[in-house]
């Protein structure tokens, strides 16, 4: 799937903050700390919630799959930034707000910004499978109900043997 990337002004030209900036980075700071007041409320997570919380989002997402993207905060500091690939905009049209890495505002609404191009080149794929083409499914399985049936009883015996054995 090829994103086409927006871009909303220069990030790197002089930048005059508008009525509208000021508002949304109002609106952000509000949102930030009534967030932070929530968060201050709830008990803290065990270790085991946490491990949870992780297997459920799944693997971090692999290098090839980020875009680098350059953006002019409300602050006025130009930072670099890592966003996932499939989103034509470093705000995904949802947060359009980031953490200053050198005043440290927090949140800093993005004022502008353009990509800046991938983290990483993607590998290289396997020379034995065509593009486009996925990898051949094995054989089905053609044993009838009544095999299988026969293979699932006999499997539960062995299961209850080994649980009468422990």
């Amino acid at each position: 799937m090829e994103v086409e990337y927006l871009r909303h002004g220069v990030p790197l030209a002089d930048y005059q903050l508008t009525k509208a900036d000021h508002r949304r980075q109002h609106e952000a700071v509000q949102v930030h700390e009534w967030v932070q007041r929530q968060l201050a409320k709830a008990p803290a997570w065990s270790e085991e919630q946490r491990k949870k919380i992780r297997q459920l989002l799944g693997p971090p997402t692999p290098p090839w799959e980020l875009q680098r993207w350059r953006l002019r905060l409300y602050c006025g500091h130009v930072i670099e930034a890592i966003r996932i690939q499939n989103s034509p905009r470093p705000d995904g049209g949802v947060c359009d707000k980031e953490r200053c890495s050198e005043c440290g505002l927090d949140p800093a609404v993005i004022v502008a910004f353009e990509p800046l191009g991938p983290v990483a080149e993607p590998p290289q794929k396997d020379r034995s499978q065509r593009p486009g083409h996925s990898a051949r499914r094995p054989p089905a399985d053609r044993r009838s109900k009544a095999e299988l049936m026969a293979e699932n009883a006999a499997l539960r015996a062995e299961l209850e043997a080994l649980r009468d054995q422990a």
